[in-house]
């Protein structure tokens, strides 16, 4: 019995070794089938992050007593957990294999499914409150921290001349699995709503259970084209012969390969600086304002959940319809053209949620819906896969880290101080010629002003540089 559990022991200890530290492609087919699990992973992890978040994280939160300007930084929480990045950089740099990382840090989403049943705990509104602001900060903290390892993961399937077709159909497909399942969560909501709201939300949970073993699963199915230790026929050595290679490597002490040594070399080099300001920018005109819409949309504009999935819903077919388009554009005529144009459009959809009121939040939001949508296309592929052009290859894990905490970190303080701003317009009740001026016109208002010098930035600043081709990536290198 006991040499029985022994050897199904290591049977599965094999397995899992196997999986995850042995999965290097051996040819373009493996290199495919990878891109194609990973877009079913990512469709999987995109849902999550919309039913653990906007809309609906604003109406559990507001079931559980929180207030508006609360909402919006609670949901910004995201952005503070991209600082945990930064102090694991020298860990990152010391791994060689991304693939358990990555998957280990996604199986932590089962919190998310957690938060929906906390309304259910026999406690009172404030501790609910506090379980659910700790449960989805922690999960947020595991998410970021495999983020750069799945983004150089992903980077290096996928060929530079086809990243814009890629990452587009890809993120077209998401989309279309996204707008579907919210469609559908808005509708049990609104169902819920007037019987028992609690039975929507553990719903809820099970879809996003169900969707954290999908997510998993695509990405223990995806190759990873990294080795760690090879011998002297090229091949990667395992288990005890990569043990021996381990011990035989004489460890250097590299003076001042720390955090703040690799910050000083990243911004030493002239792409990276314009990378991040660009970030930067972007950063600072989303934080500011789009945190707070999901809550104006509900609260103080009255829109039913089932009129803003449904909407939602139909300016996404557009989206899935107009992406592949844009991809192809970015691949003929670089990256920077086409996200000057799309964060362009996603400054008009600010400037139309400035002018939304009660008295046209219908047609508004329809104009809004189609703006965010264009703009959506592009935006995250745009600015990924201006990263991956402006880094360098050897650095482009840490690189991709750095930007991410940094600009993580900014953005939840941008939050606070929109919520603070929030607050503060909210008491004083502005009106304009007996006109209410609602906050959250405000905050959107400098969102687009931002969003307009960040295009300008692109323009005289980003699409002057030169693109050095990476052609290592796509390719079997062993």
């Amino acid at each position: 019995m006991l040499n029985n559990l022994m050897f199904i022991n290591r049977f599965l200890l094999a397995r899992l070794r196997r999986i995850y530290f042995m999965a290097l492609p051996e040819g373009k087919n493996d290199f495919k089938k990878s891109r194609m699990y990973f877009t079913v992973g990512d469709s999987a992890a995109q849902t999550i992050v919309q039913l653990s978040g906007g809309t609906f994280l604003a109406t559990l939160m507001s079931f559980c007593g929180i207030s508006d300007a609360n909402i919006g930084v609670i949901s910004s929480l995201v952005s503070l957990a991209a600082i945990s990045q930064l102090f694991l950089i020298n860990f990152f740099k010391k791994i060689k294999k991304y693939k358990f990382l990555v998957c280990f840090s996604a199986l932590q989403r089962m919190l998310f499914n957690v938060i929906y049943l906390i309304p259910l705990l026999p406690i009172n509104s404030t501790k609910k409150a506090v379980f659910i602001i700790l449960l989805f900060f922690i999960g947020q903290i595991f998410v970021q921290i495999g983020a750069p390892a799945q983004q150089d993961w992903i980077a290096s399937l996928v060929p530079g001349r086809l990243r814009g077709k890629y990452f587009s159909i890809k993120d077209s497909i998401a989309v279309f699995v996204v707008s579907s399942t919210r469609l559908i969560a808005g509708i049990i909501l609104d169902y819920f709503k007037k019987r028992n709201i609690e039975t929507g939300f553990i719903i809820i949970g099970i879809l996003i259970f169900i969707l954290v073993v999908i997510n998993v699963a695509a990405l223990s199915s995806m190759k990873e084209p990294k080795t760690s230790y090879v011998n002297q026929d090229g091949k990667e050595m395992h288990g005890r012969l990569a043990k021996k290679a381990r011990q035989n490597v004489k460890t250097v002490k590299i003076e001042g390969n720390g955090i703040l040594t690799e910050l000083k070399e990243a911004f030493q080099n002239r792409k990276f600086r314009k990378a991040f300001i660009l970030q930067g920018l972007y950063t600072l005109s989303f934080y500011i304002s789009t945190p707070f819409n999901s809550s104006y949309q509900i609260n103080e504009l009255a829109l039913p959940y089932t009129f803003i999935m449904l909407v939602g819903f139909i300016a996404n077919l557009y989206r899935i319809y107009i992406s592949p388009k844009l991809g192809r554009l970015a691949d003929k005529y670089g990256m920077a053209k086409v996200l000057r144009y799309t964060m362009l459009a996603l400054g008009f959809y600010m400037l139309v949620m400035a002018l939304t009121v009660p008295g046209n939040a219908y047609p508004f939001l329809i104009l809004s819906s189609v703006l965010s949508s264009t703009a959506w296309a592009f935006v995250g592929i745009g600015l990924f896969g201006l990263q991956l052009d402006f880094f360098k290859n050897d650095k482009r894990m840490i690189w991709l880290t750095l930007v991410s905490s940094i600009s993580g970190f900014f953005g939840f303080i941008v939050s606070i101080i929109g919520g603070t701003l929030l607050d503060f317009l909210q008491k004083i009740s502005l009106n304009l010629n007996g006109v209410t001026i609602y906050a959250q016109q405000v905050l959107n208002m400098l969102g687009f002003i931002i969003m307009l010098i960040a295009v300008w930035f692109i323009r005289y600043q980003i699409e002057t540089e030169k693109v050095d081709s990476n052609r290592k990536d796509g390719r079997v290198s062993i």
